[in-house]
């Protein structure tokens, strides 16, 4: 039985998974999930994925709201431009906070006439505004900070102050991990997104926490340098979510780790004998895939449509959205088949520029038979190299194997060949 394709996570861990409070924490959005979301075990499913996603934007809005207040109040009472400009960063997380909860109502819609490949791509493009107004507000706060640091002031924060800013650090990294948790629960690049925004203000208040200790002992300077410190982070995040959220709607390539799921789900079915050109578009939740496989060209035409299903079930079987199956049938009993194949395996293995070659079937009997195969090249070829590769394959193919005409051709790089 072929065997179900993993389910790709877009989150990438770190060490910090690996501590203490990852366990407890996972708990507790567990629990929160299992009383505020109704069928949440359903994650493939786009309502109850949108569920998750305003979860998390309005706990977001109230969290980030009351420490708004709190860190804006004591910015304000002792006079320090770091801290406000931490102060509105939380605030610019409400903002965001609206943006991720309109993003997930958009994107749950189904599919229609005039987007008959769903709305799944709109978490992409509610994660671009985030980062918009990151950027935006990172080029404000750091316009009062340099005013700051040209005009020094001093700045004096309680110990009592000082313990508040802590336990907002604290309330700020629990809503962060919430956030990670819940984008790990649907694998949603715009929640990761957002637990990295919050992230960074965990290290922002830090900072400030830092600069205005150093200003009680005589550093006047350290508050504004803080603040610019701050509206770097700022912007460095609002960086790094547009990245990454331009990357799906300009067509990214898939996992490694999907692509080679695919395959070998493709392999484990009955009467494949290989498998290449896998193309994967994904359209947020919904993916299409075309791929094709080799078999044997013996079989009756009933038989191979038969394969070709079972390969399209099995590869679907896991997977939103619709699977296309493309057969390649080789004749490996023509008389020359063997030379040929033994021919091109040595022309790709001594080519620095070909990584792969496949599908190679022989037409035609005796003087009038033509080898055609496919070879892949390393990413950096261009149109010329391509070119050049193709010509150097035909002129070392027809001096191994005279009399034996020859077709190659160069793979498309968005075809990929595991």
């Amino acid at each position: 039985m072929p065997r179900e394709i993993r389910r790709v996570s877009c989150y990438t861990g770190n060490a910090e998974s690996k501590s203490v409070l990852e366990p407890m924490m996972k708990k507790l959005t567990q629990w929160i999930v299992a009383r505020c979301i109704r069928d949440f075990e359903k994650t493939g499913n786009l309502k109850v994925r949108a569920r998750y996603g305003m979860l998390e934007g309005w706990v977001s809005i109230v969290v980030n709201l009351l420490l708004f207040l709190v860190k804006g109040g004591i910015g304000v009472v002792i006079g320090s431009v770091a801290l406000i400009a931490d102060a509105v960063h939380t605030l610019s997380d409400c903002a965001t906070s609206v943006v991720v909860i309109i993003g997930f109502r958009i994107s749950r819609k189904p599919s229609d006439r005039e987007h008959p490949f769903g709305h799944g791509r709109m978490e992409s493009v509610a994660t671009i505004i985030v980062s918009v107004l990151l950027i935006v507000s990172a080029i404000e706060l750091l316009k009062s900070s340099v005013m700051r640091l040209i005009h020094p002031a001093s700045v004096t924060a309680s110990g009592a102050v000082i313990g508040v800013l802590i336990a907002t650090i604290v309330i700020k990294e629990v809503l962060a991990r919430f956030c990670k948790h819940l984008g790990e629960l649907i694998e949603s690049k715009m929640l990761e997104a957002d637990f990295w925004h919050h992230r960074s203000d965990v290290i922002a208040t830090a900072l400030v926490v830092l600069a205005l200790i150093g200003s009680s002992y005589g550093f006047c300077r350290l508050d504004a340098v803080g603040g610019v410190v701050v509206s770097a982070i700022i912007a460095a995040s609002g960086y790094a979510i547009a990245k990454q959220a331009i990357s799906p709607l300009l067509g990214q390539a898939p996992p490694p780790e999907l692509l080679r799921d695919i395959e070998a789900t493709a392999k484990g079915t009955e009467g494949v004998e290989g498998v290449h050109d896998v193309i994967v578009h994904q359209y947020g939740r919904t993916n299409l895939v075309s791929l094709h496989i080799e078999v044997s060209g013996e079989e009756e035409p009933t038989k191979l449509h038969e394969i070709s299903e079972a390969v399209e079930r099995a590869v679907g079987g896991n997977m939103h959205g619709t699977v296309v199956v493309h057969i390649d049938p080789l004749n490996r009993n023509h008389e020359r088949y063997q030379e040929a194949e033994r021919a091109v395996g040595e022309i790709v293995g001594g080519h620095e520029r070909i990584t792969s070659f496949h599908d190679l079937r022989i037409v035609g009997r005796g003087d009038l038979s033509r080898a055609i195969f496919d070879v892949s090249v390393d990413d950096k070829a261009d149109e010329q190299d391509i070119y050049d590769i193709k010509q150097d394959v035909i002129a070392q193919f027809k001096e191994k194997c005279p009399g034996l005409d020859v077709v190659v051709q160069v793979e498309p790089k968005y075809a990929y060949n595991v």
